[in-house]
């Protein structure tokens, strides 16, 4: 199997799959035109990224049959493109959760403490005690998390070990048992959630759902001075609402992701948010800890090596729950050539498509049955043609399927 990694992660990555019978390319600095050019060059099958994006003509005309996401979200991936030419995309949910999680809760007192300020005065020369001595603590204070995934569950625990009052929200209701189950609070709602927290953490990915999710709406309903945190991705923030917010209300802001990132290890930005007073930020780190990349470098070898070895994918998230087919031929027969090749070759002349097969065989060999999802129900003439066309084929049932 050839692999191309075209971003920055620990070389055990590259040296393990090497050990595993891979041929891996390793290309960091890869982008744009340049990724495309390698993909087809390498001829590979399999692609890791991290925070590289992966546009359509990457995919377009490649060997690619696996894209990996280094990673939580997928969002640098054309995901429609992927899935139209039938390659899978992974991705490593949970691995980083903790590490983004730390940095929320550091960024979270460094607000409350205003550090990043108390140690630029400090290094210009300016004993402070006055103006920096007048914290209000965390403890007992409310902390609205925003998401109930991995991350924003691992936030709302930390939280609590620091004595705060938390409060999750979530896209839909189907976290709240699990939430409610961990001991938090839950808000559907996510106007009235700000209005009654004095510190909000966002924890979601970006989609078109999420999008300018806090926006003019949310920030009127922060109180006062209320502290912001943003570890998750710049697209679920209105900036200009954040920053009418901070320049009129008070509020605090927290940022590790905002538009206007630099690109690569080191770059130079000009964010006029970030000259704010009321903003402090960080250079998109939240991932950014040895055990994470040691987690992430561990579930990226994982998956590729299953790949490799079975053909199937771990954490696949652009292959549907279930098939959409709407009726579904149970073949029990002889484990002998030509079976299946009988049966496919009917529904074909049927103008009848599979959309999704499975052969499981019995144990000692001779025999197995094969589940074959279909888009339409065969005639009792096209059932009959297959019962008597084979004598290899021992049984056959049509099931109509319940989506």
């Amino acid at each position: 199997m050839r692999v191309l990694i075209a971003d920055k992660l620990l070389p055990s990555v590259a040296e393990r799959l090497s050990d595993s019978g891979c041929e891996v390319s390793v290309d960091p600095s890869l982008s744009g035109d340049a990724l495309a050019d390698a993909v087809g060059r390498t001829d590979a099958q399999v692609l890791v990224v991290r925070s590289t994006k992966v546009p359509a003509d990457v995919l377009a005309g490649s060997s690619l049959g696996l894209v990996v996401r280094a990673g939580a979200g997928v969002n640098t991936i054309d995901m429609s493109t992927a899935s139209a030419r039938g390659v899978y995309v992974a991705n490593c949910p949970g691995r980083n959760s903790l590490a983004v999680a730390e940095l929320t809760i550091g960024l979270l007192v460094a607000l409350d403490r205003r550090i990043p300020d108390a140690v630029a005065e400090l290094r210009a020369g300016r004993w402070n005690k006055a103006e920096y001595g007048e914290a209000r603590g965390l403890a007992g204070r409310r902390l609205g998390v925003v998401g109930a995934g991995q991350i924003g569950m691992a936030v709302a625990h930390q939280a609590r070990g620091l004595g705060m009052h938390v409060t999750v929200w979530n896209r839909g209701t189907h976290r709240r048992e699990a939430v409610e189950r961990a001991g938090f609070a839950f808000n559907p709602d996510l106007i009235d959630l700000a209005a009654n927290c004095e510190a909000v953490s966002v924890h979601l990915a970006a989609t078109p759902e999420t999008e300018g999710l806090a926006g003019a709406d949310f920030f009127a309903a922060l109180p006062d001075n209320a502290f912001f945190i943003n570890t998750s991705r710049c697209e679920v923030v209105d900036e200009a609402a954040l920053l009418d917010a901070v320049r009129t209300r008070g509020v605090r802001a927290a940022l590790d992701v905002f538009s206007g990132e630099g690109a690569g290890g080191t770059d130079s930005i000009d964010v006029p948010l970030l000259r704010e007073p009321g903003v402090i930020a960080t250079p998109h780190i939240g991932a950014s800890t040895m055990q994470a990349q040691e987690a992430v470098a561990d579930e990226v070898v994982r998956i590729v090596q299953g790949f490799v070895a079975t053909g199937r994918v771990a954490n696949v998230v652009n292959v549907t729950a279930q098939s959409p087919a709407s009726h579904m031929l149970v073949v029990r027969h002889l484990n002998r050539v030509g079976v299946l090749a009988h049966v496919f070759l009917a529904l074909k002349n049927a103008q009848i498509n599979v959309q999704e097969t499975e052969n499981i065989i019995f144990d000692g060999g001779k025999a197995c049955i094969a589940r074959i999802a279909i888009d339409s129900a065969p005639s009792e003439q096209v059932l009959t043609a297959l019962h008597q066309g084979s004598v290899d084929l021992l049984d056959l049932q049509l099931v109509t399927r319940r989506l």
